[in-house]
């Protein structure tokens, strides 16, 4: 069973610190956990979701600094997430990374979020973790 996710509730001077949260929209459990446990590890909040739905949800109800959403996800898929997020006002201005081993040629998953998933960036499966916290901090800075 996967660890649970890191919460503001748990650490109370993260608010204080001005940890960023991290919301992972990510169907299999052993990548979720590995995911949460390692952006913990560095310094962010993490809250996870496991479905489409639910990471709309969770997106609407936590206010995440940034959205991590697998391509790949039961009952909505991560465009379609990427797509209802960057439809709303927070989240226009939220950066959203996309995940997919689906893709394995780099520029058509390029022109595929560019032609509308509205994605800050993306990541092929399985990447490298140092990776992907150079993509997070990036992201995260950009918007402050």
């Amino acid at each position: 069973m996967p660890a649970a996710p890191c919460r503001r509730d748990d650490y109370p001077d993260t608010l204080a610190r001005g940890v960023k949260k991290i919301l992972i929209v990510e169907d299999d459990p052993v990548n979720q956990m590995i995911l949460a446990d390692f952006l913990a590890a560095n310094g962010y909040e993490t809250i996870a979701a496991s479905t489409g739905p639910e990471g709309i949800e969770r997106f609407d109800r936590d206010a995440p600094d940034l959205v991590l959403v697998d391509v790949q996800l039961p009952r909505k898929n991560g465009f379609e997430v990427t797509r209802e997020i960057k439809a709303t006002a927070r989240g226009a201005a939220t950066p959203v990374m996309l995940m997919s081993a689906v893709y394995s040629d780099r520029d058509q998953s390029s022109r595929t979020i560019q032609l509308g998933a509205l994605a800050d960036g993306y990541l092929t499966k399985p990447f490298d973790l140092v990776h992907l916290l150079a993509q997070v901090k990036e992201l995260l800075e950009r918007t402050g």
